[in-house]
């Protein structure tokens, strides 16, 4: 991003759908989130389409931005799969691109084919998107795996990175990614509160680290 490189890397995944959690704890979650971006100098990563915990975070990064309330610009990054978002903004994409030959950029699906599918999130600074050649497919965490093991491992001119992943509710599809994170000895913080999977792995940990083993689980 414009040559320059983070001391932090935010990965925030969990939801990827619609999910409950309280207006009071969504502002505290993108609150500390922000100003940890913009004080660390952090890229923040997510799944970069329009629902779930991409969603929240694109549109908290508009609201910080419209009040202006930190003066840098954060940078958030999308990571997905082309054949992940729908063919109207596939389409959107192969028009804007200069270069693509002109049967590239017609439709591939039938106009009278409804698409439950998903778009690219507008609010995020940067998208980058993969291409397995297949439609309706999504992407692992091995990407983003990658991404953030490469950045840190990248230590030249004294600079070091750290990475940190925030799990925000979430299903299995969150478990590689907690894995993944593990495995690289990368901390991972759980939002205790926003449900589903990070409220039971929060709870196994409150009960582990709990030293009255009388406990009954």
């Amino acid at each position: 991003c414009n040559n320059q490189k983070p001391d932090l890397i935010l990965s925030i995944y969990g939801g990827a759908k619609y999910f409950t959690m309280t207006e009071r704890l969504e502002k505290e979650v993108i609150r500390g989130l922000i100003d940890a971006a913009t004080i660390a100098n952090a890229w923040i990563l997510t799944a970069g389409i329009n629902n779930g915990v991409s969603k929240l975070v694109g549109e908290g990064i508009l609201h910080y931005s419209l009040l202006r309330a930190h003066p840098n610009t954060v940078k958030c990054i999308g990571m997905t799969m082309w054949g992940t978002i729908n063919e109207n903004t596939r389409l959107e994409l192969k028009t804007a691109s200069s270069g693509n030959p002109r049967p590239l950029c017609e439709r591939q699906i039938p106009e009278n084919i409804q698409e439950n599918k998903e778009t690219i999130e507008k609010n995020h600074t940067h998208c980058i998107l993969f291409d397995g050649g297949i439609l309706n497919e999504y992407l692992s965490d091995s990407q983003r795996n990658q991404f953030v093991t490469e950045a840190c491992r990248n230590k030249d001119d004294d600079h070091t990175c750290y990475g940190v992943t925030i799990i925000i509710e979430g299903g299995l599809g969150s478990l590689e990614v907690i894995n993944n994170d593990v495995e690289q000895k990368r901390p991972v913080v759980l939002i205790q509160g926003s449900g589903r999977l990070a409220d039971i792995l929060a709870t196994l940990v409150e009960q582990i680290s709990n030293p009255d083993r009388s406990q009954v689980w």
